[in-house]
């Protein structure tokens, strides 16, 4: 890579791992810089979650007090997140790249109207089931479905698992963006090792998005654990408008 080509991938890669830990939807630059690096969808696909691993791995350590008190959902959790990215992971190496990207829009649309109506959504399914009713079978369904999407494109996973989990567990809005984060690492985890083995990854693209968005990563978390429940979901769905328009602009 030239000199120019490095710092523009060290600036999206640094930009990524910051909205990554506040919303998700980081990989809408990221991505789009590899493939201005020269890289085919699919190599700048596979290599854009390697490098961005890094990151993930700052926004849960960042966020590592609001985990506490949260085991249970996130072994259990995190268990059925592996399972979602596993099966995203083999989708993507083996079916035709816009075999699922198709619904990805809508996806994140859908994610971006749980967030609008979740207060109100949250009241009436712990009114119907108690608080703690709702939560084993539609966040787990939820974080299934998160998994797979997530290790299959990646763009906008945070959004999707920030609203599923908003909308469904009954707890502060800064803990369900620590679960997001942590559930985030799991399923670029296990997508990452997935693609370093049998996916085309560019390396030294790599090398350098990995780097910057963990420095983004660790500093998104910190300045999200300072943000306001209103103000953290008033971005969350900033960033998923804006991710879903930029999906349908492109496809």
């Amino acid at each position: 890579m030239t000199p120019a080509e490095i710092v523009v991938i060290a600036v999206a890669g640094f930009v990524a791992g910051t909205i990554n830990a506040v919303a998700g939807g980081g990989s809408l630059l990221s991505f789009p810089a590899l493939l201005w690096l020269g890289l085919p969808p699919l190599a700048a696909n596979v290599t854009n979650t390697v490098g961005l691993l890094p990151g993930y791995l700052g926004t849960a350590v960042a966020y590592r007090r609001e985990l506490v008190g949260q085991r249970r959902l996130a072994v259990l959790g995190g268990l059925i997140a592996l399972v979602g990215a596993g099966m995203g992971a083999a989708l993507l190496l083996l079916l035709p790249p816009d075999a699922f990207t198709r619904a990805v829009p809508f996806l994140l649309v859908g994610g971006c109207v749980l967030i609008v109506v979740q207060p109100k959504l949250s009241r009436l399914l712990r009114a119907r089931t108690g608080a703690e009713g709702a939560r084993p079978l539609w966040a787990y369904a939820g974080i299934l479905v998160a998994g797979a999407y997530g290790a299959y494109f990646g763009a906008g996973l945070g959004v999707l698992l920030f609203a599923v989990l908003a909308t469904v567990l009954n707890q502060a809005l800064q803990e369900v963006n620590a679960i997001k984060g942590w559930l985030s690492l799991l399923i670029n985890t296990l997508a990452a090792v997935a693609f370093a083995v049998f996916g085309p990854v560019h390396w030294a693209a790599v090398l350098v998005l990995a780097s910057t968005s963990l420095a983004g990563g660790h500093l998104g978390g910190r300045l999200a654990r300072r943000l306001s429940d209103r103000v953290l979901r008033l971005g969350v769905l900033t960033i998923g408008i804006a991710s879903a328009g930029w999906l349908v602009a492109t496809s």
